[in-house]
């Protein structure tokens, strides 16, 4: 599809474009020696001027090159963006590494970790499981006379497996005991969090041995159901390697944001009440800590909203990267509805 811009929509674009493919300012000269253009320098240098006047471009430095603003960015992602198809490599990797036969948990990293992989960016899930997690089936097998291997799956499939390393060997009967006890708060179908809830009164119920293996249980599944509801992030390392994060200390309050995510997980939560991406440049966040970088977010899922995020530098290829993370999102949508309509 051709654009039919005026000429200075078609000189904010080629700052832009420029800008964004190598982060340094345009001359006036550059853009008069651009065939797209054919015009004098001094009209460049007269429209660049009422570019600036109206905030889409500026001065870095005291050079005469122009860099574009947010604002200026946020027109071209507008009016001038031309979306760009996914590379075959691009679309078979989604194919391949997201997979119905997944539980959402492991799916839901895959994606995460794929987003990352593919772009070098930071990659935001929400939390995989919602309220309301049930409790499938709960195990205790032992493998050795001091040690257990805990096993529970909930009603995605997702299984925990963790090992119980005891003081002492544990005797049969108490190992039916601790199973009996453990089976009756979180068996039968029970939510996750009000099994936990029923076994913490159990425990302070019981003595000894008996006690010491219910409350090694209770730990970890109140971690797992911690972790089960904490969004997955991915890269934040990958940031640290940007040459922006490199320029640019303030950078530094990105990654204690994403140690701390709740402010960010709430402002996508907000952008997403619909099936359409959406994108927030640098202080559109309404976030002092994310002025410098750009956020590509989708929703996957409505109920419950589920979404998937890109997070890097303003400086990132639209283009290419818009239509990553909604193919991304298409991806995992279309394996959670597999799940659901499987037998």
């Amino acid at each position: 599809m051709t654009l039919s811009l005026s000429r200075p929509e078609l000189i904010l674009k080629l700052i832009v474009e420029q800008y964004l493919s190598d982060g340094q300012p345009v001359s006036s000269k550059a853009l008069a020696d651009n065939v797209q253009l054919a015009v004098s320098s001094a009209t460049v240098r007269n429209t660049m001027m009422a570019l600036e006047q109206q905030g889409l471009i500026r001065s870095p430095h005291t050079s005469a090159g122009r860099i574009p603003t947010t604002a200026g960015i946020r027109l071209f992602i507008d009016k001038m963006l031309q979306l760009q198809p996914l590379s075959g490599f691009w679309i078979n990797e989604l194919q391949r590494k997201i997979t119905p036969q997944l539980p959402i948990s492991l799916l839901c990293q895959q994606a995460g970790q794929l987003l990352t992989n593919l772009t070098g960016f930071v990659a935001i899930v929400s939390a995989p499981k919602a309220e309301g997690r049930i409790v499938r089936q709960i195990d205790l097998v032992r493998l050795a006379s001091d040690r257990l291997l805990l096993v529970v799956i909930d009603e995605d499939g997702d299984i925990l497996h963790r090992v119980l390393h005891c003081e002492s060997a544990i005797d049969n009967s108490t190992l039916s005991k601790v199973l009996c006890l453990l089976n009756a708060a979180l068996g039968g179908g029970g939510q996750w969090q009000d099994g936990i809830e029923r076994l913490g009164t159990i425990v302070r119920s019981e003595t000894g041995l008996c006690q010491q293996l219910l409350q090694k249980v209770l730990g970890q599944l109140s971690l797992d159901e911690l972790q089960q509801h904490q969004p997955l992030i991915f890269g934040q390392h990958q940031l640290l390697l940007t040459p922006e994060y490199q320029q640019n200390p303030a950078l530094q309050q990105v990654m204690e944001m994403l140690e701390r995510p709740d402010g960010l997980i709430r402002l996508l939560q907000s952008l997403t009440l619909d099936d359409k991406p959406k994108l927030l440049l640098g202080k559109e966040s309404g976030f002092i800590e994310l002025a410098n970088v750009s956020l590509i977010a989708q929703r996957y899922q409505s109920q419950p909203q589920r979404f998937i995020a890109l997070l890097g530098p303003r400086r990132m290829n639209y283009a290419r990267l818009i239509p990553l993370v909604e193919a991304c999102a298409r991806q995992l949508n279309l394996n959670l509805n597999r799940r659901q309509a499987s037998p």
